[in-house]
């Protein structure tokens, strides 16, 4: 187990614990204390949502030190297809997410997914019995910053709460709209989203850097035809590294116009960097020999895209990351109910 909590613990220090702070600039009224909703629905799977509240006013949403007091419980969370019949979501811990949640999860907060092998290890136990765990694996002074690195992180994750279907019957797919209904604290929610039909790439390939044979260029190849209409968001991830979406020259993020009509092309995959990551400027984008590539291909609709575009008008890679104020769908409420078509392409730079 020490290995593992050990490789984790690197990767938070590097890429989550002291990165994932991000002021969340909402236009709420002083004084009222609106919900704020994190939710989507990939194709091929079904809803998760996120339910908390907001700061009074503009405030600091800080994802690392959330408290019990800004989530919000015992909501009444339905979803639809089409505009059929209503399911109840049920909540859940983040050590009852079925793996595919809990991938999408760890993805959208820059979370390498290996730290999804290390959750099963503290189901069913107390916080304070977690806590004790990774005690007894890093139990030197030399060992402090790994500890409190996954304390950080078992402590932020305990206090999460899910909402989800549990009977399998909403699961997403393309060209389908679903509905979502919110009854909380005596306010009404509701949203509606859609799965774009998927307009995927064809693949990946690289090509040697001429002034550097240790880096790689990995480029993507498209068939963009006369009618495509798909809204783009991508990530991307080395190896066992977290999923990040490349925000410089709007690399994560494309409208449905700008390459219609095109034909077949190929375009440069842009690198996604965690905050704080140094790059020269001659080594932005690039891979290095020995990578394995995985592109998070995402086509989403338009006020996903507008939601997104807020994100990034203001900087970083999440909502949780610098400040933003965001564009979002839901009504009587803020923030995002989203739908994703998504596929997953591999490369190794060889």
């Amino acid at each position: 187990m020490k290995k593992l909590l050990f490789a984790i613990s690197s990767l938070l220090i590097s890429t989550i614990i002291f990165s994932c702070e991000k002021e969340i600039i909402l236009d709420i009224i002083p004084g009222e204390n609106d919900p704020v909703v994190e939710a989507w629905i990939y194709d091929n799977s079904g809803p998760l949502v996120m339910l908390s509240r907001q700061f009074d006013g503009y405030g600091t949403f800080n994802q690392a030190d959330l408290t019990d007091s800004l989530v919000i419980k015992n909501a009444t969370i339905k979803v639809g297809a089409n505009g059929g019949p209503m399911t109840q979501l049920v909540e859940q811990d983040i050590f009852e997410l079925p793996q595919d949640l809990l991938d999408q999860f760890l993805d959208a907060n820059r979370i390498p997914r290996d730290f999804g092998q290390v959750l099963p290890l503290f189901a069913n136990l107390t916080l304070e019995q977690q806590i004790a765990i990774v005690a007894q694996n890093f139990p030197s002074e030399e060992e402090k910053e790994e500890r409190e690195a996954v304390v950080a992180f078992i402590q932020y994750v305990n206090k999460l709460n899910f909402y989800i279907d549990t009977t399998n019957t909403i699961i997403g797919s393309g060209g389908s709209s679903y509905e979502l209904e919110i009854d909380t604290e005596g306010k009404i929610l509701s949203a509606v989203t859609t799965i774009p039909i998927k307009q995927d790439i064809n693949f990946l390939t690289y090509e040697i850097d001429p002034d550097n044979d240790t880096l790689a260029q990995v480029k993507v190849n498209l068939t963009v035809p006369n009618n495509f209409d798909a809204f783009v968001l991508l990530a991307t991830r080395r190896n066992d590294n977290a999923f990040i979406i490349p925000d410089y020259f709007g690399g994560g993020l494309s409208d449905n116009g700008i390459y219609a009509g095109s034909g077949t092309i190929t375009l440069p995959l842009l690198r996604g960097y965690t905050d704080g990551e140094n790059t020269d400027l001659s080594e932005l984008g690039l891979y290095a020999l020995g990578d394995e590539v995985t592109l998070k291909w995402q086509n989403i609709d338009e006020v996903t895209y507008n939601f997104w575009f807020s994100v990034f008008n203001d900087g970083g890679d999440t909502p949780f990351s610098a400040a933003t104020l965001i564009q979002g769908n839901i009504t009587n409420g803020f923030g995002i109910w989203a739908g994703y078509n998504t596929s997953y392409t591999t490369i190794i730079i060889e």
